[in-house]
């Protein structure tokens, strides 16, 4: 129950610090992964991950890396490494693990319920069926 009357100036000048209960990354990941970890749970709330979502986010630390390693290499391929058939199996098998892994960030994401679309409230969207379109002006 909340005090009565007035509170004091010095009260209200009073910093609550609480207790930051984030996940801490497990032992046995790369420093890349770590970050990955950091960046994500430091995103929403401190409550957001308790331990029983740990092995879904260290999967998704690791697909993301090995993603972000994919691109890296797709980046840095030379176009005129595709006038020759290795090359060009090269390519092939690059764009289809960057395509795999990218699913399965995807689909990490989606069961810890981390994507836009299930950030937003369906009764909370805009309805654009009510909603005028820019170039729907009032004469």
């Amino acid at each position: 129950m909340a005090a009565r009357g007035k509170r004091s100036v010095a009260s209200m000048q009073v910093a609550h610090v609480g207790v930051d209960s984030r996940l801490a990354p497990p032992a046995g990941m790369t420093a890349a992964q770590k970050a990955a970890w950091v960046t994500v749970t430091n995103a929403r709330p401190a409550d957001w991950f308790g331990p029983e979502n740990a092995a879904l986010l260290v999967q998704y630390c690791r697909h993301k890396v090995q993603a972000d390693i994919l691109a890296y290499q797709l980046e840095h391929f030379d176009p005129n490494w595709l006038a020759d058939d290795e090359g060009l199996k090269r390519y092939d098998k690059l764009s289809g693990m960057a395509e795999r892994e990218t699913r399965t960030i995807n689909a990490l994401l989606r069961s810890m319920r981390l994507t836009q679309q299930s950030l937003v409230r369906a009764d909370k969207a805009v309805d654009s069926q009510k909603e005028r379109k820019p170039w729907q002006v009032e004469n």
